[in-house]
């Protein structure tokens, strides 16, 4: 684990961190906040006073560094400071904040936060997240955005708002969209879209370390919209996704660098794929419903994704689904549950939505004129979709808070 950063600049997402001290327990320490953070491969360096530069000799920069000092460790913000600031990679530094020296040195190389010692694990992990997130959202443009949905309890519709809303990004806002279920067992997006699949995520599993831009077009299955499909077949195994992790990252990657819109339907349990889509995706759905047991998973969702996974609570979005004005639980108490995120309302519209699903049609398609397929234009518009020129106008606001 104590090595310096070797090799080619790698191509996926994975965010490579550097922790760099005089102490190598420190170091062991540090680490063992974040080592099996998903997302991050993280490294150490071990500094002396011959050799204070956290940076000399390495092939490549790191994404990030955290730099740990202490009272006689100024020297390493020192040699810090004399890089550009497009030298140095984006810098967490971790001491006494009682320390003025330290302080100041810090600000002189660029530090973008100053954690107190000893450095609680939930703070670390927001720190580096909120790093990462801004490095990806200046990452260069072709890049596609991770859009997830997630159930607060299941059966709470995410399924059908997935579905709906990557088929709105690409019927409406003409976006190049691939919608991916990660169900292995009860994979029902091909029936929402009435599409047939020849193979699917098990298969491009297998051969995913072979596939190219090209190459993958053989594993979708593809809706007239123009909307693409990647989903476990019917009779898809169950698979170890330990196993499978970077395989799947590798998958991940290549259907952002090869579409506009990567659109995923997450299942209610914390899987590995599952716990790396949610901490990779730039905007994640958690769909609530108007009751107790609804709004108490959903709750204890959300916090698992800010606190244990890191995901920053202003990438999430609540949305109240089949909502009903006269429900006990009232669009104030889950505004009020949820005061960091916007909450949004999708309406309930029992007939219009089940005939949808039966026949495998999309909503938009099937009843346009409907209340739920009105909001549905929104909530895609809030996510980064559009709406049709010379459909502006015509459908109202849904209600967003937060």
């Amino acid at each position: 684990m104590l090595e310096g950063v070797r090799g080619p600049v790698s191509t996926s997402q994975k965010q490579d961190v550097l922790i760099a001290s005089n102490s190598s327990e420190a170091i062991e320490r540090i680490y063992g906040l974040i080592g099996d953070a998903r997302g991050f491969t993280v490294k150490g360096r071990v500094l002396d006073s011959r050799g204070p530069d956290p940076l000399a000799g390495l092939t490549h920069t790191p994404d990030m560094l955290l730099l740990r000092v202490d009272a006689g460790s100024q020297a390493e913000l020192e040699a810090l400071s004399r890089y550009s600031s497009d030298e140095r990679p984006p810098l967490i530094v971790i001491g006494d904040v009682n320390h003025a020296g330290c302080m100041r040195a810090a600000m002189q190389a660029g530090a973008r936060d100053f954690l107190a010692e000893p450095v609680g694990k939930d703070d670390l992990l927001e720190a580096i997240t909120r790093l990462a997130s801004e490095r990806r959202q200046a990452s260069p443009a072709g890049q596609g955005q991770l859009t997830a949905f997630i159930n607060g309890k299941g059966g709470s519709g995410a399924t059908f708002l997935a579905c709906n809303v990557a088929h709105l990004f690409a019927e409406v806002a003409q976006l190049n969209t691939v919608l991916l279920g990660l169900d292995t067992q009860f994979a029902s997006l091909p029936r929402y879209l009435d599409v047939q699949q020849k193979r699917g995520l098990l298969e491009a599993l297998d051969v995913a370390d072979d596939l190219d831009g090209a190459a993958i077009g053989a594993y979708l299955a593809r809706h007239e919209s123009g909307l693409s499909l990647l989903a476990c077949l019917q009779d898809g195994a169950l698979l170890q996704q330990e196993l499978l992790a970077d395989r799947f990252d590798t998958l991940l990657e290549l259907l952002l660098a090869n579409f506009d819109r990567c659109v995923v339907d997450v299942p209610h349990a914390l899987e590995p794929f599952s716990v790396h889509v949610l901490e990779r995706a730039d905007q994640i759905v958690l769909t609530v419903q108007q009751s107790v047991p609804s709004l108490h998973d959903a709750t204890r969702m959300c916090d698992l994704m800010t606190r244990k996974l890191g995901v920053p609570p202003n990438r999430i979005t609540v949305v109240v689904n089949r909502y009903h004005r006269s429900a006990a639980i009232e669009l104030a108490d889950i505004q009020r549950q949820f005061s960091n995120q916007p909450v949004a309302c999708i309406p309930n519209d029992y007939r219009a939505v089940a005939e949808s699903i039966n026949v495998g049609v999309p909503i938009y398609s099937y009843a346009k004129r409907s209340a739920v397929t009105k909001s549905l234009i929104q909530l895609q518009e809030q996510l980064g979709g559009s709406t049709a020129s010379s459909e502006k106008g015509f459908f109202p606001k849904i209600r967003l808070t937060g």
